[in-house]
């Protein structure tokens, strides 16, 4: 339903090389990238599981190059397309500029993503959530408010953790209004909801 893209669409810092909020995948301070082409010698993209949807932090030595990116494909074991945060897949990727000896870092929440879908069909009475229900959720629109659901809920998640680590009171207090204001926009948009099924069409 939603990727690490779309999170960092709304809050790219969970993908930061220094706010803890994801998993790490792979990394190094041999990253290459030229354009949308990123590189580095010594890692098996296959095997690290990185997938398209990731997201990659890159920082050049000069700081002509930091932030937080994403991965539109995986070209081959060593090769990945890269791009700068994109509002809609389907956009072609946009370079990112050039530069070696990069600090790169790829990261993901797909475990938190799963699990935040089947809180949320759960709370709609649908599959996984729900196992014997009529329909899962992927057959449900409209999309777009489900997928605004669903990064809020993770995002609740995501503070909940940054909350209750963290030993620093006022970062401690920015992760609990993150977390409220995020609940308080998950509980708007549940309310409001009219879910449309298969056989509603």
């Amino acid at each position: 339903m939603i990727t690490d893209v779309d999170i960092a669409k709304v809050e790219p810092e969970v993908f930061s090389s220094v706010v803890f909020g994801a998993q790490l995948r792979c990394g190094g301070t041999n990253g290459i990238v030229s354009g949308t082409q990123f590189t580095a010698s010594g890692v098996d993209f296959d095997v690290s599981q990185v997938t398209a949807g990731n997201m990659i932090w890159l920082e050049s030595v000069d700081g002509s190059i930091k932030g937080t990116f994403e991965v539109v494909s995986v070209t081959d074991s060593t090769h990945l397309s890269v791009s700068q945060i994109r509002a809609d897949a389907s956009d072609a990727a946009i370079p990112i500029g050039s530069g070696s000896g990069l600090t790169w870092r790829i990261k993901t929440l797909e475990p938190q993503i799963a699990q935040t879908e089947i809180q949320l069909s759960g709370r709609l009475g649908l599959k996984p959530g729900v196992a014997n229900a009529a329909y899962g959720i992927d057959e449900v629109e409209p999309v777009d408010v489900l997928k605004q659901i669903a990064t809020a809920l993770l995002l609740i998640g995501v503070y909940t953790v940054l909350y209750t680590t963290s030993t620093d009171e006022t970062v401690r207090d920015g992760y609990e209004q993150k977390r409220n204001w995020y609940n308080q926009q998950a509980e708007r948009l549940l309310a409001g909801i009219s879910v449309q099924l298969p056989a509603a069409s």
